[in-house]
């Protein structure tokens, strides 16, 4: 659990990139049917569920059913299946206010607090440096996001990195970004 910009779905991507026995879903775009057909299909060692508050009640009662008792089954009109599947899940979510309680108690539930500078400073980097962004222009996108945005979140540094290939350059990004936050009456995080 944390806020928007976080990691969340960062962290999931790296158990994804570390197992090739994963299988990745977003909760939001999660049918029954699909997340089902795709278990009994895939059968992963580890189920990543980005979004999960966003995942609908029958799709958690689902997916309960496969945390309490490591069978999934499906029946349609004329045609029923079942299996036992030994599968660890993973999840994010901004809140669990709505996932279903007996779901939530199925899960060791870790909150990721708000980032202090040089956590965010160090996440951002890591994260840039991954997109071939030389490490000292990830650093002074990572400081000016904090700093001329007041965001953490680590999107916002992606953004500007991918629209800023210069120090001199993300000093323009800014301002149209300040700008755009001013017209909309919006803020970054």
């Amino acid at each position: 659990m944390g806020s928007p910009g976080s990691a969340k779905t960062m962290f999931l991507t790296e158990i994804m990139r570390h197992y090739k026995t994963s299988y990745f879903v977003v909760g939001s775009n999660t049918t029954k049917a699909g997340l089902i057909s795709q278990l009994f299909e895939r059968r992963p060692k580890f189920l990543l569920i980005d979004e999960l508050e966003k995942m609908s009640v029958t799709d958690q009662t689902s997916l309960l059913h496969l945390m309490e008792t490591g069978v999934i089954s499906e029946t349609k009109i004329n045609k029923t299946r079942q299996m036992e599947l030994t599968s660890w899940v993973f999840a994010s979510a901004n809140s669990y206010h709505k996932i279903i309680e007996p779901l939530l108690s199925r899960f060791f539930i870790v909150e990721i607090p708000e980032y202090t500078f040089e956590e965010f400073k160090e996440i951002a980097v890591a994260k840039l440096r991954k997109e071939n962004v030389d490490k000292i222009l990830a650093v002074t996108v990572a400081e000016k996001v904090w700093n001329e945005l007041g965001s953490s979140d680590v999107r916002d540094v992606v953004k500007v990195a991918r629209l800023a290939s210069s120090i001199e350059e993300i000093h323009f990004v800014l301002r149209m970004l300040n700008k755009q936050q001013r017209f909309d009456g919006t803020n970054m995080n």
